[in-house]
């Protein structure tokens, strides 16, 4: 049926049937953005053609002509779409009233006049909008029809159909889901997990996202055989049975338990967990062993507590008694003979009967224990050493002990750590002691106070107990006490409570060297650390240093904590960091305290050095200071080389950190190297308050040490942090600033960083020729000093400018130059920086598939590194192939995905690009509010940013939106904004876009009146 145009002429026809479609509509959508001087004329002619062929079936007048343009006239139900609409409908109406079976049959016979995609085949632009609301209805069908179909059972019959549907629409979970429930229904889990699986990866690899939770939700239920998924629920009976009471006789027994707290609050796991570990319940224990849980955490945390509750609750599983002993672990007086003398006492060994050698009064006591049932309570044990001689030997008897150390040489026995209290327990213990209308009326002075208690259920009490002998305080005054630090240990003390001895019993008991690193550990700021930061300290080796380490771990003096694909790192709770650094004031010398700061910042500086130099193959696009560096002989299992994009992101508050202490001490020349060096970790993971705060603080330490370096490097990352969030203005005047400073200093290397960003500054204003300027003297410059990865950066962004002017030719040299420095330094951002180019290159010459093939990659490298920016950037490439394609659903979800990244790292201009781009799939779809309200952020966003061709292209896109809702009036408002802003630029792309604007001006704007005289005044 005639050739190109005459197909999507009536396509354009057949959409709105029985309505007149503007000639204008007709020359848009045949030939897009470039129609011929001739298009009314050669439309004429293909109407003329197909009129020919309606007559020759029989159907004359079928196209009418109807100023302004023309009309397809048909009878109602002619049109295969209208039929489909029709039936679906009536589908919808049957299933609403439980018509199941016949609402599939009408979908069925609604998809039956489907012969493929819609419109396939025809290349345009205005008419894919149309095509892909035709394809959201049919999919819709489908999904409905295969709803119904599993209401039906017919499980097994549509696995195949949905088989095929899922490999069209890749991006359905819906799709995914209704396959895993067939599946499954049909007796096929494994294949129904399989599925699942696919879809995780498919999603993932396509658009860097888990699946939603509905479909994890039905993957675990499949997994677990939930009864729900089964089309009938099958309701499972219950089984009960009866404990037969056991006969005990009756004896005088030890009963040493002290008494259970009333206010004893949480634990509940940990009680659950000891009472079937020592009842003897427990299916897992070892015939004839002897049962012992032990219990450590640090001082103060609640252990003692948590056992003699413990305890209380199991005494009827233990009617021969209990034996307890509070050890006081932590002293210098080991006791255990004593405690021993004082149980054979209980058990009924008095005078000559008592042994004097401890050894065979341990034998005894065993002897005596043999057969009998009774729990050992072995409270603030120092080590197993002090353990062994108090076991029982019988397999009948049970021990519960304490310690702040982890008594792993207790062979057999169980293990349970004790950690702080959470602010919801806090705060009902607290309530507990001080009374709960006190604690709900000031509430938030509570939470405050509950966290400078740090969770620590000693603090908690003695807080409360002070609080509760003193009814006219306030809560906040005792929180205002506790509002300075170097006091806050004073006010944690109460009749005999006292937290800064209960520290201070355990920091005693360490070795010399182990208390100085416990000190020295005050100096890390940051809220965690790594294990080597002890070597720094202590200036010795790293494996050295981790035995001393690992003393302030058993002590439970240091935390550990595990993050997923890290090496465990450390921190002090907040309390006891007060106290290490009471003791650093009190035990350093100042000039100590200097020289092990200087080794712990100058660690960082190295490693952050090393971090950049794996990244970018050497010390490039960047300056170096000439602060001291610490290294270790060894930096095994330290180095960052390996994976330089994870390291940045465990170490980030480290470097802040380490930044904050750098300037406060007036280490300027380290606080700036480190910022500057740290740059890319700030801009690539969008840590721009991080980015922020560092830069201002080496700037002030710098300009107070006079540092004219530092401070023109420090303006010259601000300059970067402004022109990364669009602030133009702002990041001219520190470029500008940053490069006087270093042409009075004579630094080319940093004339010539600077030189290069503000060629960005000027591309985003459209200042092409100062762009341009800029960038040669820069590349000169960049060559001069041997920064490959600038030069890089620079042929880059020319390349950009050309590829917007039309000139590809031009671009792919310096491209592919670009690409060879990147590889060859190894230097994966910029590679994907510079393939994100190629593929912008790709689409400008129609090679789409390679285009999508080099945006993969970028997303790859950029999930690899960690560049959640570059991840924007390239799913926001990837959502224009897809449009390109004419896969308008993928790529308005990967747009969405586009769009959602942007917005979370800061990415305004991305941000904005996306929004322009969805509102051209919207506008396609017909969805005309929608479209307006993306275009219009788009707008603001372009505006904002100061970006005068993009800007100029949303209003252009908005007066679109509204040309097509027929409103003129706005349509010509918006472009007679764009025009002013075109003229204003020197580009070809500007041009181009100020032509198209100038001939839809003068199509909207009306003509003089006919039968006007032309002479008339």
């Amino acid at each position: 049926m005639g050739g190109p145009r005459e197909r999507v002429l009536l396509a354009s026809l057949a959409l709105r049937v029985n309505q007149v479609v503007s000639m204008d509509y007709l020359v848009d959508a045949i030939w897009q953005d470039d129609p011929p001087t001739s298009a009314r004329s050669q439309i004429q002619a293909c109407v003329s053609g197909l009129r020919k062929l309606f007559r020759e079936v029989g159907q004359p007048g079928t196209i009418e002509t109807s100023p302004p343009g023309y009309l397809l006239a048909l009878p109602p139900g002619e049109l295969d779409i209208e039929e489909f609409t029709r039936l679906v409908a009536e589908a919808r109406g049957k299933a609403g009233e439980g018509m199941t079976a016949e609402a599939a049959d009408l979908l069925r016979s609604a998809l039956a006049l489907w012969r493929g995609r819609a419109l396939d085949g025809l290349r345009s632009d205005v008419l894919q909008r149309s095509a892909a609301r035709l394809e959201e209805a049919r999919l819709a069908a489908v999904e409905e029809r295969v709803r119904l179909d599993l209401e039906l059972g017919e499980h097994e019959k549509i696995c195949g159909d949905l088989r095929a549907l899922v490999e069209e629409n890749p991006l359905s979970e819906r799709l995914y889901r209704f396959l895993m429930l067939a599946l499954y229904r049909s007796g096929r889990q494994v294949e129904a997990l399989e599925v699942a699986r696919n879809a995780r990866a498919t999603l993932i690899d396509e658009v860097g996202i888990e699946p939603g939770q509905e479909l994890r939700d039905l993957e675990a239920a499949i997994l677990n055989r939930d009864p729900a998924l089964d089309p009938q629920r099958v309701s499972a009976g219950s089984l009960a049975a009866a404990d037969a009471p056991a006969e005990v006789a009756e004896r005088v027994t030890p009963r040493q338990l002290p008494g259970s707290t009333a206010d004893f609050i949480g634990r509940e796991r940990h009680i659950v967990e000891i009472k079937r570990l020592l009842s003897g319940e427990d299916p897992d224990a070892m015939p004839y062993a002897l049962r012992i849980v032990a219990i450590s955490g640090r001082g103060g945390v609640g252990k003692s507590t948590l056992a003699l509750r413990a305890a209380h609750e199991l005494s009827d599983d233990f009617p021969d008694g209990h034996l307890y002993a509070d050890l006081h672990g932590m002293g210098d007086e080991d006791r255990t003979p004593q405690v021993l003398a004082r149980f054979l006492h209980s058990l009924g060994v008095t005078g000559a009967a008592m042994p004097d050698d401890p050894h065979e009064r341990t034998l005894l006591y065993r002897s005596i224990l043999a057969n009998r049932r009774l729990l050992v309570v072995l409270d603030d044990v120092r080590n197993e050493e002090q353990v062994f001689p108090l076991l029982p030997g019988s397999p009948t008897c049970a021990v519960l002990a304490t310690s702040r150390m982890r008594l792993t040489g207790l062979t057999g026995a169980a293990r349970i750590h004790v950690d702080v209290f959470k602010t919801d327990k806090s705060m009902e213990l607290l309530g507990r002691i001080v009374g709960g209308d006190r604690v709900a009326t000031e509430q938030e002075d509570a939470i405050e106070l509950v966290n400078l208690c740090g969770g620590l259920p000693l603090a908690l009490r003695i807080a409360g107990a002070r609080l509760a002998s003193r009814p006219h305080w306030r809560i906040a005054d005792l929180v205002r006490r506790l509002g300075d630090e170097a006091n806050r240990l004073d006010e944690f003390s109460h009749r005999g409570l006292e937290l800064r001895s209960s520290i201070g019993l355990t920091y005693r008991s360490l070795p010399s060297q182990a208390q100085r690193l416990f000190r020295l550990f005050a100096l890390n700021y940051a809220p965690d650390f790594p294990g080597w930061t002890a070597a720094a300290l202590l200036d010795m080796d790293l494996f050295g240093a981790e035995d001393v380490l690992a003393r302030l771990v058993d002590a439970q003096l240091l935390d550990t904590v595990e993050y997923p694909g890290e090496h465990v790192r450390y921190r002090f709770h907040d309390l006891v960091r007060i106290y290490a650094l009471e003791l650093l004031g009190e035990a350093e010398p100042e000039a100590e305290r200097r020289q092990a700061l200087e080794r712990l910042l100058g660690a960082w500086m190295a490693l952050a050095e090393q971090a950049h130099r794996a990244e970018y193959g050497g010390d490039y696009t960047l300056l170096h200071g000439k602060a001291p560096r610490w290294r270790p002989v060894d930096w095994s299992g330290v180095d960052p080389s390996g994976n330089p994009g994870l390291w940045w992101e465990s170490e980030r508050r480290n470097i802040v950190a380490a930044v904050r202490q750098a300037a406060t001490a007036g280490m300027h020349e380290l606080s700036w190297d480190l910022v500057l060096t740290s740059m890319s970790l700030f801009e690539v993971k969008g840590y721009f308050d991080d980015w922020r705060e560092t830069t201002q603080l080496a700037l002030d330490s710098a300009t107070k040490a006079g540092n004219r370096v530092g401070e023109a490097a420090m303006l010259y990352s601000f300059g970067n942090l402004h022109m990364l969030q669009k602030r133009l203005d702002a990041a001219e005047k520190c470029f500008t600033s940053a490069l006087e400073r270093f042409e009075a200093e004579g630094y080319t290397h940093g004339r010539a960083l600077v030189l290069r960003d503000m060629t960005s500054v000027d591309r985003m204003r459209g200042n092409f020729a100062g762009m341009l300027a800029k960038s040669e003297m820069a590349l000169e410059l960049m060559r001069e000093v041997g920064d490959l990865v600038s030069e890089a950066a620079l042929l880059r962004g020319m390349a950009k400018y050309l590829i917007d002017e039309g000139e590809l030719d031009r671009a792919r040299p310096m491209l592919t130059r670009a690409l060879e420095i990147c590889r060859q330094a190894q230097h994966l951002r910029g590679e994907a920086q510079v393939l994100n180019r190629l593929a912008e290159l790709h689409l400008g010459t129609g090679e789409v598939a390679l285009a999508r093939q080099e945006l993969h990659n970028v997303l790859r490298i950029a999930r690899e590194i960690s560049d959640r920016i570059g991840e924007a950037h390239a799913l926001y490439g990837l959502g224009m192939v897809r449009r390109r394609e004419g896969r308008l659903d993928d790529a308005r979800s990967t747009l969405g995905y586009a769009l959602a990244m942007a917005r979370q790292v800061g990415e305004r201009l991305i941000e904005a690009m996306t929004c322009h781009a969805i509102a051209e799939i919207e506008l396609a779809r017909g969805d005309g509010p929608a479209a307006v309200e993306y275009v219009d952020a788009a707008r603001k966003l372009f505006s904002g940013l100061g970006s005068p061709l993009w800007h100029a292209k949303a209003l252009t896109l908005l007066a679109e939106v509204y040309e097509m809702d027929g409103d003129a009036e706005r349509s010509l408002e918006c472009l007679d904004e764009a025009a002013p802003i075109l003229s204003a630029m020197d580009s070809r792309a500007a041009a181009r876009l100020l032509s198209q604007v100038e001939n839809t001006r003068t199509a909207l704007r009306p003509g003089p009146s006919f039968g006007r005289s032309a002479d008339t005044g």
